[in-house]
């Protein structure tokens, strides 16, 4: 897979090269830039199947070199070494991503992915992510990937999300439900900013989608698709508390 860094500090270059060179060899290494405008040019030069994106560069996002390329043909691995915000946004559009300093492993499985991920896929990730750059999009999109492949959905669309065991299970409003390979904190923390309060140490609500709290049984939820679910003692409080900002 031909492949470029675009990253401004020449020591995070040097040690991406070498992490490559030593454990991912069926990546070909065809250039590298510091900035926006050296990475722009350098793709529409090159025409990469890969790129090794930076988050922050010297004269501004990485986010904005794929805005330049609205139908992109390349794949995206984001690295950082910083910023929730970001990487939040890429995991709504299940891209991948890598911390500074990276992990060998995590470089390995980023790039298997980046292999396995078709081009129609990818394409419709990077669509999403760019999208979803406008945080008052009210039609705000998440993508999950599954076994199938990669699916987008609005958020609104979510009533709720359970744990079963390492995976997570999404129920919408169409009655549909998806089984996601990831555990119910990852949802947590991807949603938590968008409408969505953990109640319990199995479920995320939509509060959107919240009908009712009954006090009875312990304290109980009642959501738009009739569904009843309990509220833990630890949730409660913070949950009255939202409820109580509704009137104000």
């Amino acid at each position: 897979m031909r492949t470029i860094l675009i990253e401004d500090e020449d020591q995070a270059i040097s040690a991406l090269l070498a992490d490559i060179k030593q454990h991912c060899p069926e990546l070909e290494i065809i250039g590298t830039a510091g900035s926006v405008e050296e990475g722009v040019k350098l793709i529409q030069k090159l025409s990469p199947e890969l790129v090794f994106l930076d988050i922050q560069l010297s004269d501004g996002l990485g986010f904005d070199i794929l805005e330049t390329f609205k139908n992109n043909n390349f794949k995206i691995i984001f690295t950082t070494a910083y910023s929730q915000y970001a990487i939040k946004a890429i995991k709504f559009s299940a891209l991948d991503y890598l911390l500074k300093p990276i992990n060998t492993g995590e470089l390995k499985i980023a790039v298997k992915k980046a292999f396995d991920t078709n081009k129609e896929t990818n394409q419709a990730q990077i669509e999403n992510f760019i999208k979803n750059q406008n945080l008052l999009n009210p039609n705000k999109r998440i993508a999950l990937q599954t076994s199938q492949g990669v699916f987008l959905y609005e958020l609104q669309t979510i009533i709720r999300c359970n744990s079963e065991g390492n995976y997570t299970s999404i129920h919408f409003t169409n009655g549909k439900r998806l089984l996601i390979a990831k555990p119910l904190k990852e949802y947590e923390d991807i949603l938590s900013s968008f409408g969505f309060e953990r109640i319990h140490h199995s479920h995320i609500i939509n509060l959107n989608h919240l009908v009712s709290y009954l006090n009875k049984d312990g304290g109980y939820v009642v959501l738009s698709d009739n569904t009843s679910l309990p509220v833990s003692i630890r949730k409660k409080s913070q949950l009255l508390k939202i409820l109580e900002s509704f009137n104000t």
